[in-house]
Protein backbone atom coordinates (compact mmCIF):
# COMPACT_ATOMS: atom_id res chain seq x y z
CA UNK A 1 0.00 0.00 0.00
CA UNK A 2 2.55 2.58 1.10
CA UNK A 3 4.79 2.68 -2.00
CA UNK A 4 1.64 3.11 -4.10
CA UNK A 5 0.58 6.14 -2.03
CA UNK A 6 1.13 8.70 -4.83
CA UNK A 7 -1.05 6.64 -7.18
CA UNK A 8 -3.88 6.31 -4.68
CA UNK A 9 -3.67 10.03 -3.98
CA UNK A 10 -4.01 10.81 -7.68
CA UNK A 11 -6.53 8.15 -8.74
CA UNK A 12 -8.93 8.49 -5.82
CA UNK A 13 -8.28 12.22 -5.29
CA UNK A 14 -7.52 11.88 -1.57
CA UNK A 15 -5.45 14.00 0.84
CA UNK A 16 -3.26 13.09 3.82
CA UNK A 17 -6.24 12.51 6.12
CA UNK A 18 -7.95 9.95 3.86
CA UNK A 19 -4.63 8.29 3.03
CA UNK A 20 -4.05 7.87 6.76
CA UNK A 21 -7.52 6.33 7.06
CA UNK A 22 -6.72 3.80 4.32
CA UNK A 23 -3.54 2.76 6.11
CA UNK A 24 -5.22 2.77 9.53
CA UNK A 25 -8.14 0.63 8.29
CA UNK A 26 -5.84 -2.39 8.09
CA UNK A 27 -4.16 -1.79 11.42
CA UNK A 28 -7.35 -1.12 13.39
CA UNK A 29 -8.95 -4.24 11.92
CA UNK A 30 -5.80 -6.17 12.82
CA UNK A 31 -6.09 -4.87 16.37
CA UNK A 32 -9.69 -6.08 16.56
CA UNK A 33 -8.78 -9.53 15.28
CA UNK A 34 -5.86 -9.62 17.71
CA UNK A 35 -8.31 -9.17 20.56
CA UNK A 36 -10.53 -11.94 19.17
CA UNK A 37 -7.49 -14.22 18.86
CA UNK A 38 -7.02 -14.07 22.61
CA UNK A 39 -10.01 -16.38 22.96
CA UNK A 40 -8.78 -19.15 20.68
CA UNK A 41 -5.13 -18.89 19.60
CA UNK A 42 -3.77 -20.97 22.49
CA UNK A 43 -6.38 -23.70 22.02
CA UNK A 44 -5.66 -24.83 18.46
CA UNK A 45 -2.85 -26.49 16.61
CA UNK A 46 -0.64 -23.62 15.44
CA UNK A 47 -0.38 -25.19 11.97
CA UNK A 48 -4.14 -25.35 11.42
CA UNK A 49 -4.58 -21.79 12.63
CA UNK A 50 -1.80 -20.57 10.33
CA UNK A 51 -3.30 -22.21 7.25
CA UNK A 52 -6.81 -20.91 7.98
CA UNK A 53 -5.69 -17.34 8.53
CA UNK A 54 -3.38 -17.33 5.52
CA UNK A 55 -6.21 -18.53 3.27
CA UNK A 56 -8.38 -15.66 4.49
CA UNK A 57 -5.54 -13.22 3.86
CA UNK A 58 -5.20 -14.40 0.25
CA UNK A 59 -8.91 -14.09 -0.50
CA UNK A 60 -9.23 -10.62 1.02
CA UNK A 61 -6.10 -9.41 -0.77
CA UNK A 62 -7.80 -10.30 -4.04
CA UNK A 63 -10.73 -8.24 -2.79
CA UNK A 64 -8.43 -5.22 -2.41
CA UNK A 65 -7.40 -5.54 -6.05
CA UNK A 66 -11.05 -5.62 -7.11
CA UNK A 67 -11.96 -2.40 -5.23
CA UNK A 68 -13.43 0.27 -7.50
CA UNK A 69 -13.83 3.13 -5.01
CA UNK A 70 -12.15 4.47 -1.92
CA UNK A 71 -15.02 3.10 0.19
CA UNK A 72 -14.59 -0.39 -1.25
CA UNK A 73 -10.86 -0.12 -0.70
CA UNK A 74 -11.37 0.74 2.96
CA UNK A 75 -13.66 -2.26 3.45
CA UNK A 76 -11.33 -4.66 1.63
CA UNK A 77 -8.28 -3.47 3.54
CA UNK A 78 -10.16 -3.86 6.82
CA UNK A 79 -11.04 -7.45 5.96
CA UNK A 80 -7.44 -8.15 5.02
CA UNK A 81 -6.37 -6.76 8.38
CA UNK A 82 -8.70 -9.15 10.20
CA UNK A 83 -6.69 -12.10 8.88
CA UNK A 84 -3.24 -10.57 8.40
CA UNK A 85 -3.14 -9.00 11.83
CA UNK A 86 -3.12 -12.34 13.63
CA UNK A 87 -0.58 -13.98 11.35
CA UNK A 88 2.33 -12.05 12.85
CA UNK A 89 1.34 -13.04 16.38
CA UNK A 90 0.93 -16.64 15.33
CA UNK A 91 4.33 -16.86 13.65
CA UNK A 92 6.07 -15.36 16.69
CA UNK A 93 4.16 -17.74 18.96
CA UNK A 94 5.51 -20.65 16.92
CA UNK A 95 9.03 -19.22 17.27
CA UNK A 96 8.57 -18.97 21.03
CA UNK A 97 7.30 -22.56 21.19
CA UNK A 98 10.01 -24.26 19.14
CA UNK A 99 13.13 -22.04 19.49
CA UNK A 100 15.14 -21.97 22.77
CA UNK A 101 15.55 -18.54 24.33
CA UNK A 102 19.30 -18.45 23.72
CA UNK A 103 18.78 -18.71 19.94
CA UNK A 104 15.65 -16.58 19.65
CA UNK A 105 17.40 -13.44 18.42
CA UNK A 106 18.81 -15.40 15.49
CA UNK A 107 15.36 -16.82 14.73
CA UNK A 108 13.70 -13.40 14.78
CA UNK A 109 16.49 -12.13 12.54
CA UNK A 110 15.73 -14.83 9.99
CA UNK A 111 12.03 -13.94 10.08
CA UNK A 112 12.89 -10.29 9.56
CA UNK A 113 14.92 -11.35 6.54
CA UNK A 114 11.62 -12.45 5.01
CA UNK A 115 10.22 -8.95 5.46
CA UNK A 116 13.42 -7.55 3.98
CA UNK A 117 13.18 -9.81 0.95
CA UNK A 118 9.59 -8.70 0.48
CA UNK A 119 10.68 -5.07 0.57
CA UNK A 120 13.67 -5.54 -1.72
CA UNK A 121 11.92 -7.73 -4.30
CA UNK A 122 8.16 -7.75 -3.82
CA UNK A 123 7.65 -4.03 -3.24
CA UNK A 124 9.71 -2.82 -6.23
CA UNK A 125 8.12 -5.42 -8.52
CA UNK A 126 4.65 -4.53 -7.26
CA UNK A 127 5.38 -0.83 -7.61
CA UNK A 128 6.70 -1.34 -11.13
CA UNK A 129 3.65 -3.36 -12.15
CA UNK A 130 1.34 -0.88 -10.44
CA UNK A 131 2.96 2.03 -12.23
CA UNK A 132 2.92 0.36 -15.64
CA UNK A 133 -0.33 -1.62 -15.55
CA UNK A 134 -2.42 -0.24 -12.68
CA UNK A 135 -2.28 -0.50 -8.89
CA UNK A 136 -4.61 -3.52 -8.84
CA UNK A 137 -1.97 -5.72 -10.46
CA UNK A 138 0.27 -5.42 -7.42
CA UNK A 139 -2.36 -6.98 -5.15
CA UNK A 140 -3.16 -9.76 -7.59
CA UNK A 141 0.56 -10.52 -7.67
CA UNK A 142 0.66 -10.68 -3.86
CA UNK A 143 -2.30 -13.06 -3.80
CA UNK A 144 -0.71 -15.27 -6.45
CA UNK A 145 2.63 -15.49 -4.68
CA UNK A 146 0.91 -16.04 -1.33
CA UNK A 147 -0.97 -18.98 -2.87
CA UNK A 148 2.36 -20.62 -3.71
CA UNK A 149 3.56 -20.05 -0.15
CA UNK A 150 0.31 -21.48 1.19
CA UNK A 151 1.01 -24.72 -0.64
CA UNK A 152 4.56 -24.81 0.72
CA UNK A 153 3.30 -24.13 4.25
CA UNK A 154 0.75 -26.92 3.90
CA UNK A 155 3.50 -29.34 2.92
CA UNK A 156 6.23 -28.28 5.35
CA UNK A 157 4.89 -26.62 8.52
CA UNK A 158 4.55 -29.25 11.27
CA UNK A 159 1.83 -29.42 13.89
CA UNK A 160 2.62 -27.42 17.02
CA UNK A 161 0.45 -28.67 19.86
CA UNK A 162 2.78 -28.71 22.88
CA UNK A 163 1.04 -25.64 24.31
CA UNK A 164 -2.40 -27.27 24.13
CA UNK A 165 -1.89 -30.04 26.69
CA UNK A 166 -0.68 -27.64 29.34
CA UNK A 167 -3.38 -25.12 28.60
CA UNK A 168 -6.03 -27.82 28.78
CA UNK A 169 -5.26 -28.48 32.42
CA UNK A 170 -4.17 -25.07 33.68
CA UNK A 171 -6.24 -22.59 31.70
CA UNK A 172 -9.87 -23.64 31.70
CA UNK A 173 -10.86 -20.65 29.62
CA UNK A 174 -9.34 -17.71 27.84
CA UNK A 175 -10.09 -15.28 30.64
CA UNK A 176 -7.45 -16.97 32.75
CA UNK A 177 -4.96 -16.34 29.99
CA UNK A 178 -5.97 -12.68 29.82
CA UNK A 179 -5.64 -12.39 33.60
CA UNK A 180 -2.18 -13.93 33.43
CA UNK A 181 -1.11 -11.20 31.00
CA UNK A 182 -2.96 -8.33 32.69
CA UNK A 183 -1.45 -9.05 36.11
CA UNK A 184 2.13 -9.44 34.86
CA UNK A 185 3.95 -6.10 35.09
CA UNK A 186 6.75 -7.41 32.91
CA UNK A 187 4.39 -8.22 30.05
CA UNK A 188 2.51 -4.93 30.43
CA UNK A 189 5.80 -3.06 30.09
CA UNK A 190 6.58 -5.12 26.98
CA UNK A 191 3.23 -4.11 25.47
CA UNK A 192 3.81 -0.44 26.26
CA UNK A 193 7.25 -0.66 24.69
CA UNK A 194 5.86 -2.16 21.47
CA UNK A 195 3.19 0.54 21.18
CA UNK A 196 5.78 3.30 21.55
CA UNK A 197 8.34 1.86 19.17
CA UNK A 198 5.84 1.22 16.38
CA UNK A 199 4.13 4.57 16.97
CA UNK A 200 7.33 6.46 16.25
CA UNK A 201 8.16 4.27 13.28
CA UNK A 202 4.73 4.00 11.68
CA UNK A 203 3.94 7.70 11.86
CA UNK A 204 6.77 8.17 9.37
CA UNK A 205 6.61 5.13 7.06
CA UNK A 206 3.21 5.72 5.34
CA UNK A 207 4.28 9.19 4.20
CA UNK A 208 7.78 8.41 2.92
CA UNK A 209 6.66 7.61 -0.63
CA UNK A 210 4.21 10.53 -1.06
CA UNK A 211 6.73 12.92 0.51
CA UNK A 212 9.54 11.75 -1.77
CA UNK A 213 7.39 12.42 -4.84
CA UNK A 214 5.84 15.71 -3.71
CA UNK A 215 8.71 17.35 -1.82
CA UNK A 216 11.97 15.69 -2.82
CA UNK A 217 11.30 15.34 -6.54
CA UNK A 218 11.20 11.57 -7.08
CA UNK A 219 9.36 10.09 -10.03
CA UNK A 220 6.90 7.41 -8.91
CA UNK A 221 8.89 4.68 -10.66
CA UNK A 222 12.04 5.86 -8.87
CA UNK A 223 10.51 4.89 -5.53
CA UNK A 224 11.51 1.33 -6.40
CA UNK A 225 15.14 2.27 -5.71
CA UNK A 226 14.32 3.04 -2.07
CA UNK A 227 12.82 -0.38 -1.40
CA UNK A 228 15.14 -2.35 -3.67
CA UNK A 229 18.33 -1.03 -2.07
CA UNK A 230 17.06 -0.61 1.50
CA UNK A 231 15.26 -3.94 1.57
CA UNK A 232 18.14 -5.67 -0.18
CA UNK A 233 20.59 -4.51 2.46
CA UNK A 234 18.43 -5.74 5.32
CA UNK A 235 18.33 -9.21 3.76
CA UNK A 236 21.97 -9.43 4.77
CA UNK A 237 21.96 -7.30 7.92
CA UNK A 238 18.91 -8.80 9.68
CA UNK A 239 20.41 -12.28 10.29
CA UNK A 240 23.65 -10.61 11.39
CA UNK A 241 21.81 -8.39 13.88
CA UNK A 242 20.08 -11.45 15.33
CA UNK A 243 23.41 -13.20 15.91
CA UNK A 244 24.97 -10.08 17.43
CA UNK A 245 21.98 -9.66 19.76
CA UNK A 246 22.26 -13.24 21.03
CA UNK A 247 26.03 -12.95 21.52
CA UNK A 248 26.52 -9.46 22.92
CA UNK A 249 23.17 -8.74 24.54
CA UNK A 250 19.81 -7.73 23.13
CA UNK A 251 19.45 -4.54 25.13
CA UNK A 252 22.87 -3.20 24.09
CA UNK A 253 22.19 -4.12 20.47
CA UNK A 254 18.84 -2.36 20.54
CA UNK A 255 20.36 0.79 22.04
CA UNK A 256 23.06 1.01 19.38
CA UNK A 257 20.62 0.49 16.50
CA UNK A 258 18.01 2.80 18.01
CA UNK A 259 20.49 5.67 18.28
CA UNK A 260 21.71 5.08 14.73
CA UNK A 261 18.12 5.03 13.46
CA UNK A 262 17.57 8.58 14.70
CA UNK A 263 19.93 9.90 12.02
CA UNK A 264 17.82 8.85 8.99
CA UNK A 265 14.57 9.70 10.80
CA UNK A 266 15.68 13.31 11.22
CA UNK A 267 17.16 13.47 7.71
CA UNK A 268 14.17 11.99 5.86
CA UNK A 269 11.54 14.11 7.59
CA UNK A 270 13.44 17.34 6.83
CA UNK A 271 14.38 16.68 3.22
CA UNK A 272 13.92 19.05 0.34
CA UNK A 273 14.90 18.57 -3.31
CA UNK A 274 18.23 16.76 -3.50
CA UNK A 275 20.09 14.15 -5.58
CA UNK A 276 18.65 10.66 -5.56
CA UNK A 277 21.95 9.19 -4.36
CA UNK A 278 21.87 11.24 -1.17
CA UNK A 279 18.26 10.29 -0.49
CA UNK A 280 19.06 6.60 -0.99
CA UNK A 281 21.85 6.76 1.59
CA UNK A 282 19.47 7.95 4.29
CA UNK A 283 16.54 5.78 3.23
CA UNK A 284 18.79 2.71 3.28
CA UNK A 285 20.02 3.66 6.75
CA UNK A 286 16.40 3.88 7.85
CA UNK A 287 15.66 0.40 6.52
CA UNK A 288 18.72 -1.16 8.12
CA UNK A 289 18.61 0.50 11.54
CA UNK A 290 14.85 0.87 12.06
CA UNK A 291 14.22 -2.74 11.03
CA UNK A 292 17.32 -3.94 12.85
CA UNK A 293 16.30 -2.51 16.21
CA UNK A 294 13.09 -4.54 16.11
CA UNK A 295 15.04 -7.82 16.10
CA UNK A 296 16.57 -7.70 19.61
CA UNK A 297 13.45 -5.95 20.88
CA UNK A 298 11.18 -8.64 19.43
CA UNK A 299 13.27 -11.43 20.94
CA UNK A 300 13.09 -9.78 24.37
CA UNK A 301 9.33 -9.26 24.14
CA UNK A 302 8.73 -12.92 23.23
CA UNK A 303 10.77 -13.90 26.28
CA UNK A 304 8.41 -12.09 28.67
CA UNK A 305 5.57 -14.58 28.10
CA UNK A 306 5.26 -17.94 29.83
CA UNK A 307 4.77 -20.75 27.27
CA UNK A 308 1.39 -21.63 28.82
CA UNK A 309 -0.17 -18.41 27.61
CA UNK A 310 2.29 -17.22 24.97
CA UNK A 311 -0.38 -17.29 22.26
CA UNK A 312 -2.64 -15.09 24.36
CA UNK A 313 0.17 -12.65 25.05
CA UNK A 314 1.25 -12.52 21.41
CA UNK A 315 -2.36 -11.84 20.41
CA UNK A 316 -2.51 -8.94 22.85
CA UNK A 317 0.86 -7.79 21.56
CA UNK A 318 -0.39 -7.96 17.98
CA UNK A 319 -3.48 -5.93 18.88
CA UNK A 320 -1.35 -3.39 20.75
CA UNK A 321 1.04 -3.02 17.82
CA UNK A 322 -1.84 -2.61 15.38
CA UNK A 323 -3.46 0.01 17.59
CA UNK A 324 -0.15 1.85 17.82
CA UNK A 325 0.27 1.74 14.05
CA UNK A 326 -3.29 2.89 13.39
CA UNK A 327 -3.09 5.78 15.85
CA UNK A 328 0.33 6.76 14.50
CA UNK A 329 -0.89 6.87 10.92
CA UNK A 330 -4.04 8.77 11.89
CA UNK A 331 -2.15 11.31 13.99
CA UNK A 332 0.47 11.83 11.30
CA UNK A 333 -2.35 12.56 8.84
CA UNK A 334 -3.63 15.26 11.18
CA UNK A 335 -0.19 16.81 11.66
CA UNK A 336 0.87 16.77 8.01
CA UNK A 337 -1.08 18.92 5.58
CA UNK A 338 -0.93 19.45 1.84
CA UNK A 339 -0.09 22.83 0.33
CA UNK A 340 -1.81 24.14 -2.82
CA UNK A 341 1.26 23.15 -4.87
CA UNK A 342 0.89 19.52 -3.74
CA UNK A 343 3.80 19.49 -1.30
CA UNK A 344 3.51 18.25 2.28
CA UNK A 345 4.16 20.41 5.32
CA UNK A 346 5.02 19.51 8.95
CA UNK A 347 6.66 16.15 8.19
CA UNK A 348 9.53 17.30 10.40
CA UNK A 349 7.14 17.42 13.37
CA UNK A 350 6.39 13.74 12.84
CA UNK A 351 10.14 13.12 12.79
CA UNK A 352 10.54 14.81 16.16
CA UNK A 353 7.81 12.60 17.58
CA UNK A 354 9.57 9.54 16.17
CA UNK A 355 12.82 10.52 17.87
CA UNK A 356 11.15 11.15 21.23
CA UNK A 357 9.18 7.89 21.27
CA UNK A 358 12.32 5.95 20.31
CA UNK A 359 14.25 7.37 23.26
CA UNK A 360 11.39 6.74 25.68
CA UNK A 361 10.99 3.18 24.43
CA UNK A 362 14.57 2.36 25.41
CA UNK A 363 13.95 3.49 28.99
CA UNK A 364 11.01 1.06 29.14
CA UNK A 365 12.90 -1.79 27.47
CA UNK A 366 15.58 -1.55 30.18
CA UNK A 367 12.96 -2.60 32.76
CA UNK A 368 11.78 -5.66 30.82
CA UNK A 369 12.94 -9.12 31.94
CA UNK A 370 13.63 -11.60 29.14
CA UNK A 371 13.07 -14.72 31.25
CA UNK A 372 11.31 -17.44 29.22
Amino acid sequence: MMPLGPQFKRIFDIGPEMWSAVIASYTFAAAFSGVLAIFFLDFFDRRKALLFLYAGFIVTTIGVGLAQSIEMLLVARSLTGLFGGILGALVLSIVGDVIPNKDRGKAVGIIMTGFSAAASLGVPIGLFLGTKFGWQVAFFMIAGFASILYFLAYRTVPSVTSHMATNGSRLKNSWKGIKAVATDTNQLLALLFMILIVFGQFSIIPFISPYMVANVGFEEIELTYIYLIGGGLTVFTSPLVGKIADRYGRLKTFLALMLLSLIPIIAITNMGPMPIAVVLIFSSMFFVFAAGRMIPAGAMVIGTAHPNHRGTFMSVRSASVSIGQGIASFCAGLIIYELPNGQFENFYVVGIIGVCTSLISYLILRKIKDQY
